[in-house]
């Protein structure tokens, strides 16, 4: 056979890279299979969190439309007054006519309190303390682990895990051109250690690309400085901070609906989405908007604007940011799988029906990998210790 044919894409496994490759999968699984299955599992639910918030709270989240909506400044007071000790973090009006206000304050225990209003009578329909809500407990343990920004650090290895795992998978996976079929074959009626090791491998080929993307995109949160610096060396072009702002928010302020109409002008064509009050000195207000087609469900554009006056600090459209800008924005939505509705309805909760199914291959692999390593290794290991030989009798 001529030294080509021994080579890895002929008979992976006679390559000895391949078997060093085998190693490091199958040691990296067995420390991080379990914390890696876990992140996935509930990344699967945090996909569906925005639909699955608004079923738990119906009779709050959804109102009836009118011809004209109350202002947002007469809709702010009237928060104000219905939480007086709070701090006002944002608003956001993001699903459509029929949905209520959402105001977001901070109370002073620390917890992060939601109230929907209705936009078109002022009158407040609900209110939910985050800090008890079943699906926040989620997305925290998703993304933090529960342990606050020490567990998104954390976090960002156990991304770093699947990216390692899913290319050294599919060199492990690679069965060689005379065989290429049988990486894709199932065996129905095999034994189960066949069975288990083809839902491995078909599992484990299929989901590659999606865990990868959503691996990758994932670490961004963990360590967001040393993704926008490779960024910017890649693209030669700086991703810009938040403007800062020069004036605070009182009383001699603008109206915030004018600002709103101040921002949508300096996006035209957009519509208004959230807006970020200012929290501390040189905070400018952020309004967030959306356009057509956009890459995000809630928009990936925004305008800041000086508190105290009202003027536009800086206008960031989506489309007009330079390229490291716009691949920084990207990792939100193509980590949560929030952008099939670029294209229409069906490819929205296709792409997150897809999201689903990749989180679910992680817990799925880590199953079927260890009932190979315990078939084919560690149950003969333990049979091994088990056969002790008999003690030679004393005599006397």
């Amino acid at each position: 056979m001529s030294p080509t044919r021994k080579s890895f894409l002929y008979a992976p496994r006679a390559s000895a890279w391949r078997g060093w490759t085998f190693r490091l999968h199958l040691w990296l699984a067995l420390l991080l299979g379990p914390l890696l299955a876990l992140v996935s599992v509930t990344g699967s639910i945090v996909v569906f969190r925005y639909e699955l918030n608004r079923m738990t709270v119906p009779g709050t989240a959804y109102v009836t439309p009118r011809h004209e909506r109350l202002s947002l400044d007469e809709l702010t007071a009237r928060i104000r007054a219905n939480r007086p000790a709070d701090q006002l973090s944002s608003v956001s009006w993001d699903g459509g006519p029929d949905t209520g206000m959402n105001f977001w304050t901070n109370s002073p225990e620390g917890h992060r309190i939601h109230t929907f209003i209705d936009p078109y009578t002022g009158l407040i329909t609900g209110q939910e303390d985050y800090h008890s809500k079943w699906m926040q407990w989620f997305f925290e343990l998703h993304a933090k682990l529960l342990l606050g920004n020490t567990g998104m650090f954390l976090n960002g290895f156990v991304g770093l895990a699947a990216v390692i795992l899913s290319l050294s998978g599919l060199i492990v996976w690679w069965p060689g051109l005379p065989r290429w079929r049988s990486g894709f074959s199932f065996l129905r009626g095999a034994r189960w250690q066949r069975r288990n090791y083809d839902w491995h491998k078909v599992t484990g080929f299929y989901a590659s690309a999606d865990v990868l993307v959503i691996a990758f995109t994932g670490m961004f949160f963990s360590f967001p400085d040393l993704y926008k610096s490779v960024i910017q060396t890649v693209t030669r072009v700086s991703v810009p901070a938040s403007p800062r702002a020069a004036t605070t928010w009182n009383s001699a302020s603008p109206p915030l609906e004018q600002m709103i109409g101040k921002a949508l002008r300096a996006q035209p064509g957009s519509s208004f989405v959230s807006l970020a009050f200012p929290k501390k000195a040189g905070d400018p207000f952020s309004i967030r908007t959306k356009e057509e087609h956009d890459w995000h469900r809630i928009g990936l554009n925004w305008v800041y604007l000086e508190p105290g006056t009202g003027e536009v600090l800086r206008s960031a459209r989506f489309s007009q940011v330079n390229l490291a800008s716009q691949t920084a924005l990207l990792m939100y939505p193509f980590h949560f799988g929030r952008f099939g509705g670029r294209w229409n309805r069906l490819a929205y909760y296709g792409v997150m029906i897809l999201y689903l199914a990749a989180g679910l291959a992680p817990a799925i692999l880590t199953v079927t990998g260890f009932l190979m390593y315990w078939n084919r290794s560690l149950s003969k290991r333990l049979r091994r210790v088990a056969v002790v030989p008999s003690a030679t009798p004393f005599e006397v």
